[in-house]
């Protein structure tokens, strides 16, 4: 193996000096070099594997951390998006069922119009009877009420024009106008 050239300077600096005399100490010096050369790539080698593994590490860190971030924001963007359609699928469901239950509604009032309009009309079928009864009982009773008035107006004119006669009626008598008055009476009541 070969020495590096500034360890070589240096040895034989010392030698030209004086200081290293004894091969002992050369042999040491020797040694000490051979070991730091030998520990030099190993110590190397470690501190490249450590900061290979640091880096693996922070980068494998950094790649998790990603993953669970972009996993997080999927995560987030799905459950907003179903948030999103579950809301909009109920406020559907709910107009849905609001206009279900206006149409049921509208129904029912409908119902009750013609259950109103088929009741009046039961009401108005049987009224009718006891209406024309009570029409035609008025009618009768209004007949008759004219009857007795025009009667009782025959009669008072029968009376005022048999009255202005008085002495003729007491020449004559009462049964000849009498006789008049039934004949005249009996069609007038007929009418």
């Amino acid at each position: 193996m070969l020495l590096p050239s500034a360890l070589l300077d240096t040895l034989l600096l010392l030698s030209v000096l004086g200081l290293v005399t004894t091969p002992s100490l050369l042999s040491l010096l020797l040694l000490l070099v051979l070991v730091l050369l030998l520990l030099l790539p190993g110590v190397l080698l470690l501190l490249v594997l450590v900061l290979l593994l640091l880096l693996l590490g922070v980068l494998l860190l950094l790649v998790l951390i990603l993953l669970l971030l972009l996993l997080g924001v999927l995560l987030l963007l799905v459950l907003i998006l179903l948030l999103l359609l579950l809301g909009m699928l109920l406020l559907l469901v709910l107009i849905l069922l609001l206009l279900l239950l206006g149409v049921l509604l509208l129904l029912v009032l409908i119902l009750l119009l013609l259950g109103m309009l088929l009741l009046l009309v039961l009401i108005l079928l049987l009224l009718l009877p006891v209406m024309l009864l009570v029409g035609l009982t008025l009618v009768v009773l209004a007949l008759c009420l004219c009857r007795m008035v025009l009667l009782f107006a025959l009669l008072l004119l029968f009376r005022v024009g048999s009255s202005s006669d008085s002495e003729k009626q007491r020449q004559d008598g009462c049964a000849g106008d009498s006789n008049h008055f039934h004949k005249v009476l009996p069609p007038l009541l007929l009418r």
